[in-house]
């Protein structure tokens, strides 16, 4: 089965939307050379932020969404080319477009899980949020919504899902 113009579109500005700062600074913390604690993939949208207010009551408008070293090693570690979990970010590439599923997602979602490493304005444990946009598959983003002074939400993990394709 064939792709939509719309599919195909979306898959264009995907593939285009590489961000060679993230892709610079991931490349350097996979060789071991990186100088700098983390990089900013985006911003936090209007649209975004009263999504994520609905869920979690937090105030996150115009935060800085952070990569930084760990969580590089991570999305390495689990989803890498040696991923232990499957190897859906095998492609730097990938983690370098994760800016664009945060400023284009189709959906955010939370299941009220929270993080042990980020903490929010309270200094309880941050909730972690999911961003999803479908692509050729779907790719996820998992952040903390932080809502501190400092205001930055820090990406957890990226992975794609593989679309599913029925059998006839």
């Amino acid at each position: 089965m064939g792709h939509t113009e719309r599919e195909i579109q979306i898959m264009k500005e995907y593939i285009e939307s590489t961000d060679t700062d993230v892709r610079d600074f991931v490349d350097s913390v996979l060789s071991g050379k990186d100088k700098l604690n983390y990089v900013t993939v985006a911003f936090i949208s209007t649209k975004a932020a009263k999504r994520i207010y609905e869920l979690t009551g937090k105030t996150t408008y115009g935060n800085r969404v952070i990569l930084d070293i760990s969580a590089v090693k991570h999305i390495e570690k689990r989803h890498g080319s040696e991923g232990n979990q499957d190897h859906s970010m095998s492609n730097p590439d990938d983690i370098a477009r994760i800016g664009y599923v945060i400023m284009n997602f189709d959906e955010i979602s939370w299941d009220g899980e929270t993080s042990l490493n980020h903490i929010d304005e309270n200094g309880k444990p941050a909730p972690k949020i999911q961003f999803s946009k479908k692509i050729d598959g779907t790719i996820y983003v998992v952040q903390t919504v932080s809502a501190c002074k400092s205001k930055k939400n820090y990406i957890v993990t990226a992975y794609i899902k593989k679309k599913q394709t029925s059998n006839p």
